[in-house]
């Protein structure tokens, strides 16, 4: 048996690859995903059926190309590249000509234009108390969702109803989890999944999944993708946010606008109340000049002391109703004080996180050596794991 190193193996994949017929291609495939380095080179996904390979195209020749696009068909030439160090065969192309669109690409816009103008744009409520979620409970976008409504809205009723986002059986798991979702008593959904290649996102193009979400008896926000992806998904939604995170925030009011908007009304009651107690002065004054112009002064002053009994009801009435008030809106700012993340560090708990922001939950998450943050209530601690048990 002969055993060679993995150096080696990579040494002789690259020799074979420098065969001369592999040094001068023309390949045609469809673009299923590109992207640009701030360097200026460009990274392209180039498929046909199941098969797919990466091709690379520097800064150097690619400034005098036309950038590809998703979903095109095109032909590049180049030579076929073996990079080691992530054991890939890769092209290196130095001319890309356009051909046309795919089948898929061709289908997703026929798609597009066919439920361009079937979203409903119903209002979202204001004051949402349970949304629901659709989207795999194991992926960062569902984590993205759960962080921003505990910052904005922490009182909210998060409902979940998971299914898988990309694959053959996203679609219908997806209609199904909607399907699950009509049947609870929500006040807005939300449909999200974290960025990918257009492949990825391939379920939320489906059109099984726009005419569940057509079905939806209540407002939908999409939340798909990165901000430059457009999906089919976010076409048919009420709404729709450019990330999972920005559907989370256009869902609800956050916690600060709710406090301005308590003390607004707190000022416009009492605003209210005082003109009310004017008012009735006003009146009482001009009620008793009335009187002892008319009356007799026996008259008048039976009238006075009943003026004086009514206005001491009505101050007392005013100032019942004032106190109540104000206890509510007491209720209401310790409720969302008890919620305050920073009322919890002072009662004595920790956020721990590591070196790059990310919340350490479990001792699993963590490794001796590790340099961990943690946070109190009056600053941060940094430290070092020495021991996980």
């Amino acid at each position: 048996m002969r055993q060679i190193g993995l150096g080696d193996l990579a040494h002789l994949i690259g020799t074979l690859l420098r065969d001369p017929l592999l040094g001068d291609l023309w390949v045609e495939a469809e673009v299923s995903a590109f992207s640009a380095s701030p360097a200026g080179h460009w990274y392209i996904t180039l498929k046909e059926g199941d098969i797919t390979m990466r091709a690379n195209c520097w800064k150097g020749v690619n400034q005098r190309l036309k950038r590809p696009t998703i979903g095109a068909i095109v032909q590049v030439h180049g030579r076929v590249d073996f990079y080691g160090a992530r054991g890939e065969v890769q092209l290196i192309v130095d001319d890309i000509r356009d051909v046309g669109i795919g089948l898929a690409q061709a289908e997703l816009e026929r798609l597009m234009a066919q439920y361009a103008t079937m979203a409903k744009h119903r209002p979202i409520p204001a004051i949402p108390q349970r949304i629901g979620v659709v989207t795999s409970r194991t992926g960062a976008a569902y984590q993205d969702v759960l962080t921003t409504l505990s910052q904005r809205y922490p009182c909210v009723e998060v409902v979940l109803a998971h299914s898988p986002v990309q694959g053959t059986d996203a679609p219908t798991g997806i209609e199904a989890a909607l399907e699950a979702l009509y049947t609870e008593p929500l006040d807005v959904i939300l449909v999200v999944r974290g960025g990918g290649a257009s492949e990825d996102l391939a379920a939320f193009n489906s059109e099984i999944v726009a005419r569940a979400m057509l079905r939806s008896p209540i407002p939908i926000i999409s939340g798909v993708g990165h901000e430059t992806d457009t999906t089919l998904a976010d076409m048919v939604a009420d709404l729709r946010a450019a990330t999972p995170t920005a559907a989370a925030v256009k869902a609800t009011p956050s916690r600060a606008e709710l406090l301005q908007h308590l003390a607004n009304l707190r000022y416009t009651l009492d605003y209210h109340i005082a003109n009310r107690c004017a008012e009735a002065d006003m009146r009482l004054d001009e009620y008793a000049a009335r009187l002892r112009r008319a009356a007799p002064a026996q008259r008048i002053a039976g009238y006075q002391q009943n003026l004086n009994y009514v206005n001491q009801k009505l101050n007392q009435a005013m100032q019942q109703r004032l106190t109540m008030m104000q206890a509510h809106v007491d209720r209401v700012s310790d409720r969302l004080t008890a919620l305050d993340p920073q009322a919890v560090l002072a009662r004595g708990y920790a956020i721990v996180r590591d070196s790059a922001g990310n919340i350490i939950r479990t001792t699993q998450a963590s490794h001796p050596q590790q340099t961990i943050h943690i946070q109190l209530a009056d600053g941060q601690i940094d430290a070092t794991v020495t021991s996980t048990q």
